[in-house]
């Protein structure tokens, strides 16, 4: 079923690229539908982008409550991803398996699921991501004394269960001499630093489910009701405001920084694992979306890494706090190819 949905997907867009009907003969054709300073960026949206990537994907949650300093942090089990990108006239599609022998810390840490599905592009004027994560089969980050046990060692909870879908969409206002692919999609390049200011808007929900609190027994009386929980959710709407910059150094280096701190209105809901009362909070929040990339970027190959990480802090009581991470850390090594011209060898 997925593969059919990536097919159709990838059939619609090629369909609505299609009907844009923008084909120009000059040399800078791109670049003249694109509307960019060519002083400031190089196109190549019109080659094949063929690369090997290597990927990690975080997932943590942590309560804390703040008049004792009291704080619990879980989180998956990370693994190591390869796989294989491609992209071609904006579309792009990366497929990742988890090679055996190379993760193999499921004895200390415990086995975790992963399920993921998202949609994201740099386009010129907007950033934007679609996304559902579900995960599964969690542990503390760092190692507490177990009852009966005469060693400190990391609790481990495979019933705990986590979910997260929604959307970010960033406008970009400097987009005739800044690219937002530049450093992260790399179907451009940057010639010149440049950086724009960022505005945005955000939406999501998430939600946590376990079978019983999510509290080790010796730890639960250190919280108040509102999060002595093992079923919780919240729905966030949100605005945000940044800055990105991209610098350029020794004509093909490139790093690029991108901060976008956000505030939102949110409603959390949460049942006691005891007595099973509901609580249900409104009030506001703040979030922050952080980017880093460096690398080198030719117009025949290039190589780099890249860490993107989302930042949401829940406020459910006037004492507790529930925060939700998520990032993905990436190593690309690719080269491109000019199609064109292997047609006309070719015919």
């Amino acid at each position: 079923m997925p593969l059919r949905i990536l097919f159709l997907l990838f059939v619609f867009s090629s369909a609505c690229f299609a009907s844009t009907g923008h084909f120009f003969r000059g040399k800078d054709s791109t670049n003249i539908y694109q509307k960019i300073d060519t002083n400031y960026i190089e196109n190549y949206k019109d080659l094949l982008n063929a690369k090997l990537i290597a990927v990690v994907r975080t997932n943590t949650f942590s309560v804390k409550n703040k008049l004792t300093g009291s704080a619990i942090e879980y989180s998956i089990n990370t693994n190591l991803n390869m796989g294989l990108g491609l992209s071609f006239k904006g579309i792009g599609f990366e497929f990742q398996y988890n090679p055996p022998g190379l993760n193999r810390d499921d004895s200390k840490f415990g086995k975790s699921m992963q399920f993921a599905i998202a949609s994201s592009a740099n386009t010129r004027k907007f950033i934007y991501d679609v996304f559902y994560r579900y995960n599964q089969g969690f542990h503390t980050t760092t190692q507490y004394k177990v009852p009966n046990d005469t060693i400190y060692d990391y609790i481990r909870r495979g019933d705990i269960r986590n979910y997260n879908g929604g959307f970010n969409l960033i406008y970009v206002f400097n987009h005739r001499k800044f690219s937002s692919a530049a450093p992260y999609s790399l179907t451009q390049r940057q010639r010149k630093g440049a950086g724009s200011l960022l505005l945005g808007t955000y939406s999501f929900v998430y939600g946590i489910d376990a079978d019983s609190i999510i509290y080790p027994d010796t730890m639960y009386k250190n919280f108040n009701p509102e999060v002595q929980f093992a079923n919780a959710s919240s729905l966030t709407f949100g605005i945000s405001c940044g800055y990105s910059y991209t610098f350029v150094f020794f004509k093909h280096w490139f790093a690029n920084i991108t901060t976008v701190p956000g505030i939102s209105l949110q409603e959390f809901y949460s049942i006691n694992a005891f007595d099973k009362k509901a609580y249900n909070r409104f009030s506001t929040s703040f979030s922050l979306q952080s980017r880093f990339s460096i690398g080198y970027n030719k117009r025949s190959y290039f190589i780099g890494i890249s860490w993107i990480n989302n930042n949401f802090l829940i406020s459910d009581s006037p004492a507790s706090t529930v925060n939700y991470k998520f990032g993905t850390f990436r190593f690309y090594y690719g080269h491109r190819f000019d199609l064109r011209k292997y047609l006309k060898r070719k015919f």
